[in-house]
């Protein structure tokens, strides 16, 4: 008797020490999100809060659309784009209108561009056409790459 109760100890002990250690060493889903943009000087601290929230949501949809895109999950790739193509856009500067009129015209300008590369792709993804699908996101990526630098500097790379 001494012998069985020993054993059901032994064992459940055992098994908690599995189930505690699997707790703790299972891998995170938290993605470290890399360095942050620089905030250009020239814009408000206020403004650069509100842009910065538009910004966010790219931060956080490119990485799905790159995983979608190397793996190429077409019908990830079509969400992930269209979630980016359903982002509403800052408005174009009217008169008066202080926190767009400190961005130069050629941020919209891309920011139109944006959308149209989100475009190809989604269509790209459609068509599962995977040569398409590269040359798309490679022009998608560039199109980031120089609206963040005229967010930054206020002008054309």
């Amino acid at each position: 008797m001494k012998s069985i109760r020993s054993i059901v100890m032994l064992s459940s002990t055992g098994v908690a020490v599995l189930v505690a250690l699997a707790v703790l060493l299972r891998p995170s889903k938290t993605i470290h999100r890399g360095p942050e943009m620089a905030a250009p000087e020239r814009i408000p601290p206020a403004a650069r809060a509100v842009i910065a929230s538009k910004m966010r949501r790219h931060a956080e949809q490119l990485p799905a659309l790159l995983m979608a895109v190397v793996v190429l999950d077409y019908d990830g790739v079509a969400r992930a784009a269209g979630e980016m193509f359903d982002e509403p856009a800052l408005a174009r500067p009217i008169t008066g209108d202080e926190l767009n009129g400190l961005l130069p015209e050629r941020f919209f300008q891309l920011q139109d561009e944006l959308r149209a590369r989100v475009r190809e792709v989604v269509m790209a993804a459609a068509q599962r056409d995977r040569a398409r699908l590269s040359a798309t996101f490679g022009d998608l990526t560039r199109t980031c790459v120089a609206c963040h630098a005229v967010y930054l500097t206020g002008s054309s790379p």
